[in-house]
């Protein structure tokens, strides 16, 4: 430490000077953090994107309006937008990611603070005497790096805060695409209890030909294996559709009484026309909070680059004031300066993996916008060809095995034909229905992936006026009366 002694002993004019100097560098280092700074730029980034509200649970009265409002959206039938806003509310995960704004926020306002002076102190005691110094040093290099330093730390926390919007977003289309497929696993196992309905009249019936010898036991056999394969059926779908609901709970937060919530058992018609789409990868593009994030990273990745290239070759430097006291000679104020000399350690690592890191934000940037245009490219075919599939459903062969169930049930009641035929034609019907509704479920999953993939919701225009009931209304033909008189391959034969 080298020390420059004035000829002149302290003065209440030097003692002033030293107070102002340290006094304003202590009131220029103050700063709070604010944990939900950030919350209202999540907010309003969220809101350009989805109507549904987000809340930060933090104890407050807020929050138990909050949950008052979950549990009067679980009371009613659950809508996929109320499904959306329950585990925007309820899900915790999404509230542990909140957190990582106040870290973000934490992390700006330590990149604008000086670093904390040093003191020194030191008492030397020999035959002449007690000799006292001491010493207070700040780091000016942290002094003149600050603004830099904030640049690096602003862009960080914005990046965090597209993250934690995206991580929003995330879970919105999850909770959709989960509530879609609720409703279609529902939809589906009515479908399918309506197949063991028909398979097992068609199994009864066997059993009464088998009783008065006019059917085989192949036949009846036969049957008999049909009927128990639909039961099987109908247990996997219950299952499966237990298990989708306790995804759905979980993405909602929810559990206890409140698992016992009630949805529709049809899933929504689709548009009557998709929206254009012509321009989805654009909006790709504009509107992923994942590709903003990415920029974000690489922006401060390049002010770190720049911060690092700029001071290199400037190593520690204190000033500072020293104090000396010697017997017979007094007290000296002063000041002192600290320098470090960048011989051995230039930083070249660190400009290297500087250099290194922002290279790597750069190429992910470039390779995330290769995926964003794919992912939405993808998205406009599956969503063009799902709305075809239902369509075709819809227009043609739903009409066609409904055509095919009257014209076998005429023919059934002409005794043109046995009851087998029309219990075919019906199982014939349901199973094409089940087909629409795995069709149409996988529309408006293709539709939550568009809408993933441009990072927004989609418009959703005028919908069809032939709505999924009416589409399937004849898939539910009333079963045949397996007491009735009937003729089959065997001869007419009554139980």
């Amino acid at each position: 430490m080298a020390t420059i002694r004035p000829s002149v002993k302290d003065t209440a004019r030097q003692r002033l000077t030293v107070i102002m100097v340290f006094g304003f560098l202590s009131l220029t280092a103050c700063a709070t953090v604010q944990r939900d700074a950030r919350l209202p730029e999540v907010r309003t980034t969220v809101g350009d994107r989805i109507s549904q509200t987000i809340a930060w649970n933090q104890n407050s009265e807020q929050d138990r309006q909050a949950e008052d409002a979950v549990r009067r959206l679980l009371q009613h039938e659950l809508t996929a937008s109320a499904a959306i806003q329950i585990a925007l509310l309820n899900n915790r995960h999404l509230q542990a990611s909140y957190e990582r704004l106040g870290i973000a926020q934490a992390d700006l306002v330590e990149a604008g603070l000086l670093q904390n002076p040093t003191f020194s102190f030191l008492v030397v005691t020999g035959s002449g005497g007690t000799i006292t110094e001491a010493a207070i040093v700040q780091d000016f290099v942290s002094v003149l790096s600050m603004s830099a330093r904030k640049k690096v730390g602003e862009a960080a926390a914005q990046r965090a805060t597209l993250e934690v919007a995206k991580s929003v977003l995330d879970l919105a289309a999850e909770v959709q695409t989960q509530y879609y497929t609720v409703v279609g696993d529902a939809q589906a196992l009515e479908l399918s209890r309506q197949v063991v309905d028909s398979t097992g009249a068609a199994a009864e019936l066997a059993q009464r030909q088998r009783s008065a010898g006019n059917i085989s036991l192949r036949d009846q056999t036969m049957q008999q294996a049909f009927y128990a394969q639909t039961l099987l059926d109908v247990a996997q779908a219950e299952t499966q559709l237990q298990s989708d609901r306790e995804k759905l709970n979980r993405l909602m937060g929810v559990w206890g009484a409140d698992t016992n919530w009630k949805a529709p058992t049809r899933l929504p018609a689709i548009p009557e026309t998709l929206p254009a789409l012509d321009k989805l990868e654009a909006r790709a593009i504009e509107g992923r909070l994942d590709l903003a994030a990415a920029k974000k990273d690489a922006e401060a990745a390049a002010q770190a680059l720049n911060l690092t290239r700029q001071f290199r070759y400037l190593g520690p430097l204190g000033i500072g004031v020293a104090y000396k006291r010697e017997p017979d000679l007094g007290k000296f104020w002063g000041p002192t300066v600290e320098l470090g000399i960048p011989i051995f350690n230039q930083r070249q690592a660190d400009v290297a993996r500087a250099e290194a890191d922002f290279k790597r934000t750069q190429e992910r940037v470039a390779a995330l916008a290769v995926d964003i245009r794919s992912q939405a490219r993808e998205s406009r075919a599956r969503l063009a060809a799902a709305s075809s599939m239902v369509h075709h459903y819809e227009a043609v062969l739903l009409p066609l095995q409904q055509t095919i169930v009257g014209e076998t049930l005429k023919l059934y009641n002409g005794m043109l034909v046995g009851v087998y035929e029309l219990l075919l034609a019906q199982q014939n019907q349901v199973q094409t229905a089940r087909q629409y509704v795995a069709a149409n479920k996988a529309f408006w999953l293709a539709w939550t992936d568009a809408e993933r993939a441009i990072g927004a919701q989609l418009p959703k225009p005028r919908t069809s006026g032939r709505n999924t009931e009416e589409s399937e209304s004849a898939a539910a033909p009333p079963p045949a009366d397996s007491s009735a008189n009937h003729s089959s391959h065997h001869g007419d034969t009554k139980p």
